[in-house]
């Protein structure tokens, strides 16, 4: 009896099995992490039919797993309806629960842990207009926060987490003019002063104009951020840009100030820019 041998485990065989299509087309290589061969073993087909099988259960539980993460993301929408609804009828437990689930939800979507979301993860997906709805949910948090002395440590991250959003909103300039009336009766003024000194920082953040300009009130300065913050922070995409910026400019701004030769060419640069959007 003439003895094959089999072209994946070597061994060898009485006869060898043909890989149909199927299992090609479910398995696409090897799981040994070859290329599949036309025919193997016995043992070796066992082994291919197996992996098949847990190949299916491993797609079938990530579908559902993909399906449940859309139907979270979709929950997000009643979870904040129905905590404004609670804060208008001054149901401030039921709204910070509300709240903390939507942020919950958000954290899940993007394979965060609690805590973790920050701007960034946003980039320039459609989902980047929902920086404006986490502002506010912050905003809420944190005044639903200073009722109870208990939860001053949670006011605390709220109001570092409104700061971290707030500058990609345009909500801001209105938020902070809320947040210096709201320090003169919260229980916790510091908190909320802590906040409006964090946003200012994020709110002046133009670190390559202000370096070339030497000054950050300077008019070219205040054109650029505000073109900043009524044009870019209303766009995806300019949202996008913000916090591409914030990540990368720090370094040029640092580059200028130790180059100062350089800065009549970025002030050059920078004013024509600001000439542009002027117009």
């Amino acid at each position: 009896m003439n003895m094959a041998t089999c072209p994946r485990c070597g061994s060898p065989a009485g006869s060898l099995i043909n890989v149909d299509a199927g299992m090609r087309l479910a398995l696409q290589k090897d799981t040994e992490g070859g290329p599949l061969p036309s025919q193997v073993c016995s043992s070796c087909y066992a082994a291919l039919t197996g992996a098949v099988s847990q190949g299916v259960k491993l797609r079938l539980e990530q579908q559902a797993k993909e399906k449940n993460r859309h139907m979270l993301w979709k929950s997000r929408v009643n979870l904040v309806k129905h905590a404004r609804q609670m804060m208008i009828q001054k149901a401030y437990s039921e709204a910070a629960i509300s709240y903390e689930k939507y942020l919950r939800v958000l954290e899940i979507s993007f394979d965060l842990k609690p805590g973790q979301l920050n701007p960034g993860v946003f980039g320039k997906s459609s989902r980047s207009k929902e920086l404006t709805v986490i502002a506010t949910t912050y905003w809420d948090l944190l005044r639903i926060y200073d009722t109870n002395p208990q939860y001053r440590e949670r006011m605390a991250l709220a109001a570092r987490k409104l700061a971290e959003f707030v500058p990609f909103s345009p909500i801001l300039p209105d938020l902070a003019k809320k947040a210096q009336a709201f320090a003169a009766s919260a229980k916790n003024p510091d908190l909320v002063k802590e906040f409006m000194r964090l946003s200012k920082m994020g709110a002046g953040r133009c670190f390559i104009a202000t370096a070339a300009f030497d000054y950050p009130e300077h008019p070219q300065v205040r054109a650029l951020r505000t073109w900043r913050d009524s044009y870019l922070r209303t766009r995806p995409l300019g949202r996008a840009f913000i916090v591409f910026y914030y990540k990368n400019s720090r370094p040029l701004a640092q580059f200028l100030n130790r180059h100062p030769s350089l800065k009549p060419v970025a002030r050059a640069c920078l004013t024509m820019v600001a000439r542009v959007i002027a117009d």
